[in-house]
């Protein structure tokens, strides 16, 4: 973490809070500065723990199945020589090593202390300020460019919007492989926030690979995140996709404004 990303400290207090799941003083919550860093403290812890969760899958590996081993019972007379499949004693135990354990455990501690060390986080500083919308780009649409939802058919626009807690469109900056997830992490310069009003002017987050097909640094893309959530829940790339979404967000809002999160 940078001298620019927290002038004021109110990173690491917001950040001590998500961790502890302690409530924020009602002084804190009513500084506007202090919401913007806790609402990112509160996406980078909900990353960092899905992706430590996904290392420590990969670490653990895929479960021992045991194998059956033949067994004679001498008991009977020699007319008896019949041969059942059991599974011994010492197949039914995970007999891993002490060391492949140790290790493992060693290596889960080092790769959560480098996530940690090198401020790995879902919302990157780069300034508190995001432009104006960009005009319509002359660059061919995007086909493969789509709104995406998980669960939120049943809400209404407006309530899709009281629930979300980032919804923004910019340039897609980098779109780098995290090895052995499954998952991208994107880089977004943002160029216009519909909710909140305003944020961080580079966000960071992971996205399933291949969720949005040939996306590549340069593309003009919209994001939203419901909740906690780290990862986004709607997706759009590619102007005529992105101005669709952008009018019924334009619309919804005031109305969303007044609206309970359920």
């Amino acid at each position: 973490m940078t001298a620019e990303h927290d002038k004021d400290g109110h990173y690491e207090v917001a950040l001590m809070a998500v961790i502890t799941g302690e409530a924020p003083p009602d002084d804190a919550l009513a500084d506007d500065a202090f919401v913007t860093e806790y609402r990112s403290a509160t996406t980078d812890v909900a990353l960092l723990r899905e992706q430590l969760g996904l290392i420590g899958q990969a670490l653990a590996g895929p479960e021992r199945v045991p194998e059956p081993v033949p067994d004679q019972d001498p008991g009977p007379g020699p007319g008896a020589a019949a041969v059942t499949s059991v599974t011994s004693l010492s197949a039914r135990r995970d007999r891993r090593k002490p060391l492949d354990v140790a290790l493992k455990g060693v290596l889960a501690a080092a790769v959560a202390g480098v996530v940690i060390g090198m401020g790995w986080l879902v919302v990157q500083s780069g300034g508190m300020s995001a432009g104006d919308d960009q005009g319509a780009s002359s660059a061919a649409d995007s086909s493969a460019g789509r709104p995406h939802t998980e669960g939120d058919a049943k809400l209404s626009d407006a309530g899709y919007l009281a629930c979300a807690r980032i919804v923004a469109e910019g340039t897609v900056a980098e779109v780098e492989p995290l090895p052995g997830s499954g998952q991208d992490r994107i880089t977004l310069d943002v160029t216009r926030y519909y909710k909140p009003d305003k944020g961080r002017a580079r966000i960071t987050f992971p996205l399933e690979t291949g969720a949005v097909p040939s996306l590549r640094a340069g593309d003009h893309m919209l994001v939203g995140f419901s909740g906690d959530r780290a990862h986004p829940d709607t997706w759009a790339t590619g102007e005529k996709e992105i101005a669709r979404e952008r009018a019924w967000i334009t619309d919804a809002l005031p109305a969303s404004r007044t609206l309970p999160c359920p």
